[in-house]
């Protein structure tokens, strides 16, 4: 059986602790996971759990963009093992950001932030290289030169995908819909 789950939501403690229990649920009871998602992205430690629970469950996991991919949501998407996305969806990668509101830092901790970024960043990279087949390098440039954004002919042409096609939801099916509120 098929379960499939509709994430159109931030990838922030709340929306991927509900997602985390979805697929945790339906890889209990057997079933092979559908997820259609559009995401903004959000939490690099939220997506990139999510994305290696997704590669450890014991079943199948297809993956399909329905709308934008942003950011840590890359990481998820690229964790099915089927990756599809429709017509007029967009994939934007980036490089790792931090915000800072009125922090005074000495320069070991300046250092120590800088770190911490690029150890997000490798990490983001050598994920997504991993699940999507794209190497390293290519990822990282695609992160470096401020936002890159994919049509999903480009996406398949760097085999991030590997069909454009638009998402069915058979009649019948049990659905779970996962989104900010």
């Amino acid at each position: 059986m098929m379960q499939f789950i509709v994430f159109t939501a931030d990838v922030q403690t709340a929306q991927a602790a509900r997602l985390r229990d979805t697929l945790t649920a339906a890889s209990n009871a057997g079933n092979d996971i559908y997820l259609i998602i559009s995401s903004g992205g959000g939490n690099v430690f939220e997506g990139l759990s999510i994305a290696a629970l997704m590669k450890n469950l014991p079943v199948k996991v297809t993956t399909h963009n329905v709308g934008q991919i942003d950011s840590i949501a890359g990481v998820m998407f690229a964790a099915g093992s089927t990756r599809y996305a429709t017509q007029n969806s967009s994939f934007l990668f980036h490089g790792v950001t931090m915000h800072y509101e009125r922090q005074d830092f000495i320069e070991s901790q300046l250092k120590e932030q800088y770190l911490g970024l690029k150890r997000m960043r490798e990490n983001i990279a050598a994920a997504f290289a991993a699940y999507s087949g794209l190497s390293v390098d290519d990822t990282e440039a695609l992160m470096i030169n401020g936002s890159t954004i994919l049509s999903p002919q480009e996406a398949l042409s760097k085999t991030i995908i590997h069909e454009i096609r638009d998402a069915a939801i058979p009649p019948g099916s049990q659905v779970v819909t996962i989104g900010n509120t």
